[in-house]
C-alpha cells in the first residue's frame, strides 16, 4: 500500500509541470494576440507589453517572439528588434512567416541584399499560406538592388495571383519607368487608377514621371498641380517643384 501511495503521488507529481507548461503556452498565445490587436489600433505601448509578457510567459513560442520583434520594428528600436527575430528563426529556422518578416526588416533597414536569402527561404515552403507577400517583398527589395529583371519576374507573379494588386501595380509602373518604357508604365499606372479611388502623393508622382516620358506637358501639368494642391508638404511635391 505504501508503494502504491507513493507512486500516486509521483503520478501527480509529474502532472504538475506539465500543466504549468500548457498554462505558460496559453497565456504566451493570449499576449501575443493582444500584443497584435494593439498594434493594429496603434497602442504601441500596450502593444510593447503584451508581447514583452508573451515571450516572459513563454520563450520557446515563436510567434511570441515574432510579434515582439514586429512591433519593437514598428517602435524604430532595431536594435532589439533585430535580436527577438533572431530568437525566433532560432526556435525554426525553416519558419516561412518568420523568414518573411525577418527579410522586410532587413530590406528597409538598408540591407537588402541580405534580405533575398530569406524571402526564397519563405518561398521555399510549398505550405506557405501567403506566398505572394514574400513575393511582392523580393520584388520590391530586388528593385533596391536595381536587379530589374528579376523584380520583373516576382512582381509579375504576384499580378498573375492576383490582377488587381495595388503595391504590385504601383511597383510595376515604378520599374516600367525606370527603364524608361512609356508604354508599359503606361499599361501598369492606367491599372493602378482604377484600383485607387484617391490617388496618394507616390501615384501622382508616377502619373507626373510617365507624363514627362511621353512628353505630354498637358498631363505633367495637371498632374502637378493636383499633387501641390492635395499634398503640399509631401517629399514626392518637393521633387516637382524642384524639376527632378
Amino acid at each position: 500500500m505504501m508503494r502504491m501511495r507513493r507512486w500516486g503521488l509521483c503520478l501527480a507529481w509529474l502532472c504538475l509541470p506539465v500543466l504549468a507548461l500548457a498554462s505558460s503556452l496559453e497565456l504566451a498565445q493570449t499576449r501575443a494576440q493582444l500584443a497584435v490587436e494593439y498594434m493594429r489600433y496603434g497602442n504601441m505601448r500596450a502593444a510593447l507589453d503584451s508581447a514583452d509578457e508573451a515571450v516572459k510567459a513563454d520563450s520557446s513560442y515563436q510567434n511570441g517572439q515574432l510579434v515582439r520583434a514586429l512591433v519593437l520594428m514598428q517602435l524604430g528600436m532595431d536594435k532589439e528588434a533585430e535580436g527577438a527575430f533572431r530568437k525566433a528563426l532560432s526556435i525554426d529556422g525553416t519558419n516561412p512567416e518568420v523568414n518573411n518578416n525577418y527579410g522586410w526588416f532587413l530590406c528597409k533597414g538598408a540591407r537588402a541584399a541580405e534580405s533575398i536569402a530569406y524571402f526564397t527561404r519563405a518561398l521555399a515552403d510549398p505550405l506557405y499560406d501567403k506566398p505572394q507577400t514574400a513575393q511582392l517583398n523580393r520584388g520590391l527589395c530586388l528593385m533596391k538592388l536595381d536587379k530589374l529583371d528579376e523584380a520583373n519576374t516576382d512582381l509579375l507573379a504576384v499580378l498573375r495571383f492576383n490582377g488587381n494588386d495595388v503595391t504590385a501595380l504601383r511597383e510595376m509602373t515604378r520599374l516600367q519607368l525606370q527603364g524608361n518604357n512609356a508604354k508599359l508604365a503606361a499599361f501598369y499606372y492606367q491599372r493602378l487608377r482604377r484600383e485607387v479611388a484617391t490617388p496618394g502623393p507616390a501615384d501622382l508622382w508616377l502619373g507626373v514621371r510617365l507624363a514627362r516620358l511621353q512628353a505630354d506637358k498637358a498631363a505633367e501639368k495637371r498632374l502637378g498641380d493636383t499633387l501641390l494642391a492635395s499634398y503640399p508638404d509631401s517629399v514626392e511635391t518637393q521633387h516637382y517643384l524642384s524639376g527632378n
